[in-house]
C-alpha cells in the first residue's frame, strides 16, 4: 500500500498489520496504554535531543504505531522522509554506494554514525551487506539526495542468539548519498577480484 500519513486517516499498514504509520493528529485516539507508552517515548527522545521531525513509536508487544506526519510508506512496507531530492545517479544492485548516515534506536540514541567515524560509508549493493530496509531507501535515492529512513522489524535485520541484534525494534536512519560507483569483476591470471570505478 502506498500512501502518506496525514490527518484524514491512517494509511500504511505493514505485513499483516504489525507496523502501522499513524499521523500525529491521531494521538487522542489513543488507549490510555498507548498513550502512556508514547509519553514515555516522547519523555526519552527528548533527553536524547532528537532531531526535528523525529517519528514517535507506540510500542504494545511486536505491534507498533509510528507516528509522523509527511512521512511516505511504499508498497514494500519502506517508510521515509525525502529532506531533500538529489539529482545524481540512483544506485542498483552491484554498483557501490558511498554515504554518510546516523542510526537512532526507537528512543532516538544514536547507534552508529560515519561521522564519528570520520569518513563515509562505501558498501557495494546486493549483496545482503546492508539491513534490508535500509538498502531497500539507498536504492531509491539519487546522489545528493538527503532523507530518513524508519525500518520496521519486517524489513530490519535478523534477530536472535546468533546475530548482534536481540529485539525487534524499529531502526532510523538519517542518510545523505555521496556517490554511486559502477563495479566489475576483473580476471588476473586464476584470480577475480572486483573493482569499482
Amino acid at each position: 500500500m502506498i500512501g502518506r500519513a496525514n490527518a484524514a486517516e491512517p494509511k500504511g499498514v505493514v505485513d499483516g498489520g504489525v507496523t502501522i504509520l499513524v499521523p500525529t493528529s491521531t494521538a487522542d485516539s489513543l488507549s490510555p496504554v498507548e498513550k502512556k507508552a508514547l509519553s514515555n517515548n516522547r519523555r526519552i527522545q527528548a533527553q536524547n535531543n532528537v532531531p526535528a521531525d523525529f517519528p514517535a513509536f507506540v510500542r504494545q508487544g511486536y505491534d507498533i504505531k509510528i507516528m509522523a506526519d509527511d512521512y511516505t510508506i511504499d508498497d514494500k512496507g519502506l517508510i521515509y522522509k525525502d529532506f531533500e531530492a538529489g539529482s545524481g545517479a540512483q544506485p542498483v544492485d552491484g554498483e557501490e554506494v558511498t554515504f554518510d548516515y546516523v542510526a537512532y534506536n526507537e528512543n532516538g540514541s544514536r547507534i552508529d554514525s560515519s561521522y564519528n567515524k570520520g569518513r563515509p560509508a562505501s558498501t557495494r549493493l546486493g549483496i545482503n551487506g546492508l539491513i534490508p530496509g535500509f538498502e531497500m531507501g539507498i536504492k531509491s535515492m539519487q546522489v545528493g539526495g538527503r532523507r530518513r529512513i524508519v525500518v520496521s522489524p519486517e524489513l530490519g535485520p535478523p534477530v536472535g542468539p546468533s546475530t548482534f541484534f536481540s529485539a525487534k525494534q524499529c531502526e532510523v536512519f538519517d542518510v545523505q548519498l555521496r556517490a554511486v560507483r559502477q563495479c566489475r569483476r576483473r580476471q588476473v591470471a586464476m584470480f577475480s577480484d572486483v573493482v569499482c570505478e
